[in-house]
């Protein structure tokens, strides 16, 4: 495998999102469409065929847990066609926290029945109950993305065989910097998160997912050949566990 790989896109944040579906199969770029509801995800996969390059993860983004409740039935309905589960996870920042409790309770279900599936997970001032969570469900196909929390649990998540997905905007922060290169270069994959981050200071297009790997090898120190090369190998060890 050498095409290039996105493993967290919200294609449905896109007006466009049609043109773009067709251009990231013409581009052959390996992409997981994470969605934040289970309805949505039912409707993307009926709108558009699962190909070799566009997968779409099930999902509930915590932070909906305050506007939009969780649909047990619909996301037990769509779990047999999902490979993938995201975005998912944990977010108890200030906005979410009064709702903390509703948000354990959907997380642990999720992971309790997607333990043989590739999650993408949220995980916002949370470490220690993800952490719980994922240690006794044993689920061992788990990718974190955008993580900005306390080191202290990059190694404990690693204990796990976690993999982090890592974009643009962390490259571009101190914090995110110092993250990325507490990581082993063998646990690490690529994500866009696109439209929420920026590129060369514009917003996240699928076209410039090629800049997300530049800019991760030359803080690396890897050739643009090489970086490519190493997400590879990672991805396709996680999918083969």
């Amino acid at each position: 495998m050498s095409k290039l790989i996105d493993m967290h896109f919200h294609l449905d944040f896109y007006p466009n999102h049609s043109q773009i579906y067709s251009d990231i199969n013409k581009w052959c770029q390996h992409t997981l469409c994470v969605t934040n509801q289970p309805e949505i995800f039912e409707a993307c996969m009926d709108l558009y065929p699962v190909t070799k390059y566009v997968q779409f993860g099930l999902g509930y983004n915590p932070r909906c847990v305050n506007d939009v409740p969780f649909n047990k039935n619909a996301f037990l309905r769509n779990l047999k066609r999902a490979k993938y589960i995201g975005e998912v996870g944990l977010d108890f920042s200030s906005k979410f926290y009064k709702n903390k409790e509703k948000q354990i309770e959907i997380f642990d279900f999720i992971c309790e029945k997607s333990v043989n599936k590739i999650m993408s997970v949220h995980c916002k001032k949370a470490e220690e109950t993800l952490y719980e969570i994922l240690n006794h469900h044993k689920n061992s196909k788990v990718v974190l993305h955008w993580y900005s929390g306390d080191e202290f649990w990059i190694e404990k998540f690693l204990e796990l065989d976690v993999y982090f997905s890592v974009n643009a905007n962390m490259v571009n922060s101190d914090k995110g910097m110092k993250i990325i290169k507490r990581i082993p270069i063998e646990s690490l994959l690529i994500e866009s998160d696109g439209p929420f981050t920026k590129i060369d200071g514009k917003k996240y297009t699928f076209d410039k997912l090629n800049r997300v790997y530049g800019l991760l090898g030359d803080l690396l120190n890897m050739s643009l050949e090489k970086i490519n090369s190493q997400i590879a190998e990672n991805f396709i060890r996680l999918v083969g566990k």
